[in-house]
């Protein structure tokens, strides 16, 4: 089968066409792959070499069951479009390395090629008119921008919320869709101009670049929850500023959400946390019915991601641009004609 093989120290994958297809063990099913998403966490993986042998990348992942091994006892139909849990609720640390690399593409082979291998119970049925490449996005890039607004932030529709999103990116621009789905006043800031016009074209009230939500901040600019995508010092200490302001508005519960992936140390003190009332988060992937629920706002056209396809051979290319940020919103990456 055609794969993109990570091989520590190359910043290119090795495109193989003589990759052996996988054999489901107990437990798991083989997965035909429909659609994989390209993510930063990818880079993170080839870039900062975090994956100490060969590897097929790709955790973003639609399919359809062609197999399944032993002790599976759920039977699946093959035309059923299934979108892949990328962190499966059982998954541990070990051997120093945190849950998160129990997943296809970081402790196992991933998605970027014909085939995957996954646990049965990974599998979450998508529903009718969500397409594979949707599906494949909602696998992470939904499902936490779900889980971030939602559970962590509090934003369900309950009670009226103000939210400022840092960065509309792959996660950001959902999470402005979801936050104005449950009746919050969404604020955006990205430095791109053209992040900030789709932050507007997805429910954002206004979108500021860095500057201006400075200026903003110095006027009492104030939410109740912020949500830093970048989560670097400069975007972290703007999203703090932001809720301290809530302090004389108190009883407040300001909430911090640390959504972004970064090597920064970002800092902050008591006076932060106990004086201005403010709840830090850093949350990490959802849940199973995270994902049922953002596939559900998908198929209600209540959440429309940015997405962009592209032939899984041209995944080199594609990370480049991850890179290099020349991508709004996010992208995916489809197998069949290599």
């Amino acid at each position: 089968m055609f794969a993109a093989q990570y091989n520590p120290g190359d910043a290119q994958l090795t495109l193989r066409t003589d990759y052996p297809v996988p054999t489901p063990g107990p437990g798991q099913v083989l997965v035909k792959v429909a659609a994989c998403g390209a993510c930063h966490s990818d880079l993170a993986f080839i870039d900062g070499r975090a994956i100490p042998c060969p590897r097929v990348l790709g955790h973003e992942i639609s399919g359809y069951v062609v197999k399944a091994g032993d002790e599976v006892a759920e039977t699946f139909s093959p035309t059923t479009l299934y979108a892949v849990l990328a962190i499966h609720p059982h998954s541990q640390s070990r051997d120093g390395f945190p849950a998160l690399f129990d997943s296809p593409g970081a402790g196992y082979d991933g998605g970027f090629a014909d085939y995957v291998c996954v646990r049965a119970d990974q599998l979450i049925p998508v529903p009718e008119g969500v397409s594979p490449e949707l599906a494949a996005v909602a696998a992470d890039a939904g499902i936490n921008a779900y889980k971030f607004v939602v559970r962590s932030g509090g934003v369900d529709g309950s009670c009226k919320r103000t939210v400022l999103v840092i960065g509309v990116g792959g996660l950001g621009h959902q999470a402005v869709q979801i936050a104005a789905h449950f009746g919050a006043t969404v604020y955006a800031c990205d430095l791109k101009p053209e992040a900030r016009a789709v932050a507007l074209r997805l429910g954002a009230t206004e979108a500021f670049s860095p500057a201006e939500l400075d200026e903003k901040i110095k006027g009492g600019f104030k939410c109740d929850v912020a949500m830093d995508f970048v989560s670097r010092k400069a975007t972290f200490e703007a999203a703090k500023s932001v809720l301290r302001n809530n302090f004389y508005s108190f009883p407040a519960d300001p909430r911090l959400i640390i959504a972004g992936m970064t090597a920064e140390t970002l800092e902050f003190s008591t006076m932060d946390t106990l004086a201005y009332n403010l709840t830090i988060v850093t949350p990490q992937y959802g849940s199973r019915a995270d994902l049922e629920a953002v596939l559900e706002l998908y198929a209600k056209g209540a959440v429309t991601p940015v997405v962009a396809s592209y032939p899984l051979k041209e995944v080199n290319r594609v990370l480049d641009d991850l890179r290099g940020g020349r991508v709004l919103g996010r992208i995916v990456l489809v197998p069949g004609d290599e």
